[in-house]
């Protein structure tokens, strides 16, 4: 997919641009774990107890882990508040069910395959 028609579908689909601030290693951190399907992503994670791994796709992208004391739940809950206002789109579209496993392992790999290419036509 050129970067014209991902320009196109992040105008259609909001929650893309937040998707475009994310590195590429961020990008490949949630698609391995996406592509492996042995992950479940959380929804509403900000506010999930200490009872198990629960964390969005962001959290997973960013390398954040899951607490396991109460201490760390209050800095991993602070944290989400920075990052649920930086990716407010993203996250309310997958809260809200908006965006699927697929829709999303499918827009990591498009934003890479774009910047491959933009990448290699620089170079030319």
């Amino acid at each position: 997919m050129d970067e014209e028609k991902i320009l196109f579908k992040m105008e259609k689909e909001r929650w893309l641009i937040d998707l475009q601030k994310l590195s590429n290693d961020e990008l490949m951190r949630m698609y391995n774990t996406l592509s492996t399907g042995r992950y479940e992503f959380a929804k509403d994670a900000w506010y999930i107890p200490l009872e198990g791994d629960k964390r969005c796709p962001i959290m997973i992208a960013k390398g954040y882990k899951a607490p396991d004391s109460p201490e760390k739940m209050v800095e991993f809950q602070e944290t989400a508040k920075i990052l649920e206002q930086e990716y407010r789109r993203f996250i309310d579209a997958w809260d809200f069910g908006q965006i699927t496993k697929y829709d999303l392992e499918k827009a990591v790999l498009d934003i890479l395959e774009a910047r491959s290419i933009a990448i290699i036509e620089r170079s030319r």
